[in-house]
C-alpha cells in the first residue's frame, strides 16, 4: 500500500493500493484507462491496444481509495515473462489528472541507497518499482521495456539504463533494461504464484 500526501483541499485521495486486479470490474477498468490513454489520449493505437502479449500479461494497477474505499483505476503497467527468467514490461500509464501526485511512502523503495520512507515520486515511479519488484520475486535475470523519450529520464533515476533506440507504431522509443539489484523481490499483497494463477484464468474471461 502506498500513501500520497497531497496539496488538494480535498483529502478524500487516502492513499493508492498497487495490485493486480482482483475482479471483472478491476480488470475491465486496466483495459479502458490503457485505452484511454493509449488509444484517446496519445493516438498510437486506433481502436484498442490488445496485442498477444496480453494472454500471458500481468496486469498491475494503481488505484486510488476515497474516503477508504476502492475509487478509480489511476494508473496501469503489466509484465509478462519473454523468455525463461527474462521478462518485459509495458503499458505503462496514469491517467491525466493524477500524474502530478508525488511524494508517496514506500518501505525498502531501493536496496542501493538509504532513502527516507518519504520518497518523492510519481505514481508511474510507483508502478515501475512494484512491476519489476513483482518480476524479481516471481524469478527473474533481466528486465526490459520500450520506453517512450519523454519518460527516459524517470526510468534512469529509477536505475535504468538505454540499450538502443526504436521506432515502435512510428513513436521513438528506447529500449531500457534495470538494474536488478536495485528492486528488491517483494510481492504484492495478493499476488502469490497461485494467485496470479488465478488471474489467468480471470483472463481468460475478460
Amino acid at each position: 500500500m502506498i500513501y500520497f500526501q497531497t496539496n488538494k483541499k480535498d483529502r478524500g485521495l487516502d492513499f493508492i493500493d498497487i495490485n493486480i486486479p482482483n475482479n471483472l470490474v478491476q480488470l475491465n477498468a486496466y483495459y479502458n484507462t490503457r485505452n484511454a490513454i493509449f488509444c484517446k489520449e496519445q493516438g498510437i493505437f486506433e481502436d484498442s491496444d490488445y496485442d498477444t502479449h496480453d494472454q500471458k500479461a500481468i496486469p498491475i494497477i494503481a488505484v486510488n481509495h476515497y474516503l477508504g474505499s476502492p475509487d478509480e483505476v489511476v494508473g496501469v503497467v503489466r509484465i509478462y515473462e519473454d523468455k525463461h527468467r527474462e521478462w518485459f514490461g509495458g503499458r505503462l500509464g496514469v491517467v491525466k489528472e493524477h500524474r502530478s501526485f508525488s511524494k508517496f511512502i514506500c518501505p525498502n523503495l531501493f536496496k542501493k541507497e538509504e532513502v527516507s520512507p518519504l520518497y518523492q515520486m510519481s505514481i508511474a515511479a510507483s508502478l515501475i518499482y512494484r512491476a519489476v519488484s513483482l518480476a524479481n520475486y516471481i524469478g527473474c535475470d533481466k528486465f526490459s521495456a520500450y520506453v517512450q523519450k519523454q519518460n527516459v529520464k524517470l526510468f534512469q533515476r529509477l536505475y535504468w539504463n538505454c540499450i538502443e533506440e526504436v521506432q515502435i507504431h512510428g513513436v521513438t522509443h528506447f529500449l531500457m533494461e534495470a538494474d536488478l539489484d536495485a528492486y528488491p523481490a517483494t510481492p504484492i499483497f495478493g499476488a502469490s504464484l497461485e494467485n496470479t494463477a488465478s488471474l489467468s484464468e480471470l483472463l481468460k474471461i475478460a
